[in-house]
């Protein structure tokens, strides 16, 4: 078909009444109105193939400005997958660009006034706080590098993973007692969310509960509280990977790039 041998195309969308068709840069799962029958993707037998990799994406096009791309890891079975490629110019890093706030606390003994009494309304600052912008992650199985801070604001030093909290303020069970252990992790806006097998709870704890844990329907927003004397609250089933959801991402949220093998 002549339209395959456009040299930006990796995948067409044939109309066979007009014998004619719409090629695409991209890789969609279907032609956006939920039809398949005449969409092809460009097999391994072409030239051309989709980067699976930030290193594909410089080593295929020798771009070296980092920014948003169209790639297709293994991880996700070779489906489109939105991410932020840093360091292009040098070992080529992989992020995943967050639109809403995800944000950790930790607190911990170095807050409390007093060692020996819980329960306190006030503390010692800082409040230790990381807000992530960006998630690194590794693009071989799509897990989080959740302790780099390279897009992060920080309050203090705090020193908890991507998905962590940690409050030391007093047993759980007291009432009124404040904690301070929030974690809000939200992947709206990415196209991926939290391995849905992934569970929550205490990692270390005394005295301590992970309270009013939430995960929305769709997987996109984890919150909960972590409240102890004292306490860490995490994943407890392995390291956060993440997963494809089902959310639509505009094609022009990334730049896609064609890679084309060497002769």
């Amino acid at each position: 078909m002549k339209c395959a041998q456009e040299p930006s195309c990796l995948s067409l969308l044939y109309n066979r009444a007009f014998q004619s068709c719409h090629i695409f840069n991209i890789i969609y799962d279907s032609d956006g109105n939920g039809s398949i029958d005449y969409y092809w993707v460009l097999d391994n037998r072409s030239s051309r193939w989709a980067p699976k990799s930030c290193l594909d994406v410089r080593n295929c096009s020798d771009i070296t400005t980092n920014g948003e791309f169209w790639i297709y890891p293994t991880a996700t079975d070779g489906k489109r997958t939105k991410v932020f490629c840093h360091t292009l110019a040098t070992e080529p890093s992989h992020f995943i660009t967050l639109k809403n706030m995800n944000s950790f606390f930790q607190h911990d003994s170095s807050n409390l006034i007093n060692t020996s009494i819980a329960c306190q309304s006030s503390m010692k600052p800082p409040l230790k706080r990381v807000e992530f912008t960006k998630i690194k992650i590794q693009i071989e199985d799509m897990e989080v590098v959740g302790r780099d801070y390279t897009f992060t604001s920080v309050t203090g030093s705090p020193t908890i993973k991507y998905g962590e909290s940690d409050d030391c303020n007093g047993p759980y069970r007291l009432d009124p007692c404040p904690h301070f252990g929030h974690a809000v992790i939200d992947t709206r806006g990415t196209g991926l969310i939290v391995d849905l097998n992934t569970t929550f709870g205490l990692t270390f704890d005394y005295k301590a509960e992970m309270k009013d844990f939430i995960r929305s329907a769709d997987g996109s927003q984890i919150s909960f509280l972590c409240a102890g004397w004292c306490s860490k609250c995490g994943p407890t089933s392995g390291p956060i990977k993440l997963l494809l959801s089902t959310e639509f991402i505009s094609a022009t949220d990334a730049r896609p790039v064609t890679c084309r093998s060497k002769q």
